[in-house]
Formats: structure tokens, C-alpha cells, sequence
């Protein structure tokens, strides 16, 4: 008797059974894979928090810049890497590092907790980031997608003028001599959409803010954090270049605006229809330090004044 084969029929059954299983297994691994990576940006965002809370227990302030907490407070220069970042040496750190760019230097006085002050958004090809709040707890959050004049941007880039789109509804509209950097926008771990958006040192000209819901949403600036839920407000920033000092001026339409003072933490309110201006001494360029235009704003050495109008 002959012996039967196997048909073509069966054959592409078979192929077919084959290749979703290995695509499947392929598919796992890879998760595993930038699973393992997040846990280890989880994992030096934790010890960076922890870094930072025994500085400030020592200097009664938050540090300049992320690489001053070595060698004191944090021994091993990997922990200032992420590793999904391909871009950073391994020779250049910690001066040039992951996180520094996303570094909001913020009072650890402040009585919310929830406010984040160091972010990663690399993981799982961009769908993902890491974020660190002033409760010095870190977490994994789902990215948001942000639109930038309808063009979809990624955490970390610095676009002059236009409209940017966020998905709570928010709109922001900025001059076109004005460079906006996407600091980040996520779900937070209270389960609310959370967004910042920075003006980089030496950027003049203004943005208007249209915030919707009670989402969280801030702009940085050299001098001020403005922080919104539901209100529709403008921030002008002017920079002189002799002096190197940046003014920033909020003006409130509708709701309220908390600012914060980034010398000191200082809180300040803003109605509809009041004013602030803010004028600060920023931090001289540093050649050791990532490019300024691309980070968040440094915190200012000095304030030289602020009024309330």
C-alpha cells in the first residue's frame, strides 16, 4: 500500500499554524524584552527620588541638575541611563545623561504629591513612559497622543509656533517666534490625563492656553509653572541676552491659574482678568550639560522681581 502524503491544502494549514505560532513567541519575547527595560528606568527613576531626598535633606533644595547628585548621593553613573536610550555614551555619563532633559526642578515642599518632576517616555516603542512624582513614587503610564499643527510629536521636541492638540480636548496655540517643547502626556496614577509643555530658555514670544476638563496641565517657563484645570489663559516670555534673564508674563481669560515660583515654590493665584510677571537670572550654559533648547528649563539662580497686576 502506498503511503499518503500530506495535500497542499494541509500543508498551508500547517505553514500557516507555524508561522503565527512563531510570530506569537517572537511577539513575547520582544514585550519581555522592553518589560525588562522598563522595570530598569522604573528602577533608577526610584533611586534618583531617593537621591534627591537625601540632598535636599542636606541643602534644604532640589539639585541643579541631575548629574550633581553624583558621586555623593548616587555611586553608580548607570543609574543615570535608560536602556532604551541609544544616544548617551556610556563615557559621557553622568554629565550627559537620559533624564535630564526631562528634569523639572521643582519645591519638594509642594503639598501636592501628585505633581511629576522627572520623566522617560521611550518605552514600548514610544507607547509607554516612565514618569517620577514628588511623592517619590515612579510608575509606568500609557503615553497620549499629542498634535502638533495635526502632525503627531513625541516627548522631547521643540517646535516653534503652531497649535498643539491634546486628547482631553485642550488646545494651545503658540507664536510663531516661539520655540514649545513636549515635556510629556500621559495617564497619571490617579487615572487623570496629565500634560507639560516648556518654553526653553532664550524662546520670546507668547502662547494661548485653552485647557479642558479637570485634567492636569502646566507650562514651564524659566520663571514660573503655571498649572490649570479647565481655564484658558496666555504666557508671554521675553529674554534678555546681556543679562541673561528671562521675564515671563501670565495673563488669566477664564478660571484660575496656579503659578509656582521656581526660585522658592512660591504659590501664587491668578483670576480672571489678573496678571504676573516674573523676571529671573538663568543658569549660564554649561558645556558639560545636554543642549538647553532641547530641556526643560533649569531652575534660575536668583529671582530679581515679580508683581502681582
Amino acid at each position: 500500500m502506498m503511503k499518503k502524503g500530506f495535500s497542499l491544502l494541509e500543508i498551508i494549514i500547517i505553514s500557516f499554524i507555524v508561522v503565527s505560532l512563531a510570530a506569537m513567541v517572537f511577539g513575547l519575547v520582544l514585550r519581555s524584552k522592553s518589560l525588562s527595560k522598563s522595570m530598569v528606568c522604573l528602577n533608577n527613576l526610584r533611586q534618583i527620588s531617593m537621591a534627591i531626598e537625601n540632598y535636599q535633606a542636606d541643602w534644604k533644595s532640589s539639585p541643579g541638575q541631575l548629574y550633581h547628585l553624583y558621586p555623593n548621593y548616587i555611586k553608580d553613573k548607570y543609574t543615570f541611563k535608560c536602556p532604551e536610550d541609544k544616544e548617551i555614551p556610556v563615557s559621557q555619563l553622568p554629565n550627559r545623561n537620559s533624564y535630564g532633559n526631562f528634569y523639572v526642578n521643582r519645591s519638594f515642599n509642594d503639598e501636592d504629591t501628585g505633581k511629576l518632576f522627572l520623566y522617560c517616555p521611550r518605552h514600548f516603542n514610544g507607547t509607554k513612559g516612565v514618569g517620577a512624582f514628588l511623592s517619590y513614587s515612579a510608575n509606568i503610564m500609557t503615553n497620549n497622543t499629542v498634535l502638533w499643527n495635526d502632525k503627531k510629536i513625541m516627548p522631547g521636541e521643540v517646535n516653534q509656533g503652531g497649535t498643539y492638540k491634546f486628547v482631553d480636548g485642550t488646545i494651545v496655540t503658540a507664536d510663531p517666534s516661539l520655540k514649545v517643547g513636549l515635556c510629556g502626556s500621559f495617564v497619571s496614577p490617579d487615572d487623570k490625563n496629565y500634560s507639560i509643555l516648556y518654553i526653553p530658555e532664550g524662546s520670546e514670544g507668547s502662547l494661548t492656553v485653552d485647557h479642558q476638563g479637570d485634567s492636569r496641565f502646566e507650562v514651564i517657563t524659566p520663571a514660573l509653572i503655571a498649572g490649570v484645570s479647565g481655564t484658558k489663559f496666555s504666557v508671554a516670555c521675553s529674554y534678555n541676552t546681556s543679562t541673561n534673564e528671562a521675564t515671563t508674563i501670565v495673563s488669566v481669560t477664564n478660571g484660575t491659574v496656579i503659578n509656582e515660583d521656581r526660585t522658592d515654590g512660591t504659590k501664587i493665584s491668578l483670576n480672571a482678568g489678573q496678571n504676573l510677571e516674573s523676571t529671573v537670572v538663568c543658569q549660564a550654559p554649561d558645556s558639560s550639560s545636554t543642549n538647553k533648547t532641547k530641556s526643560v528649563p533649569l531652575k534660575p539662580l536668583k529671582r530679581k522681581n515679580i508683581r502681582k497686576f
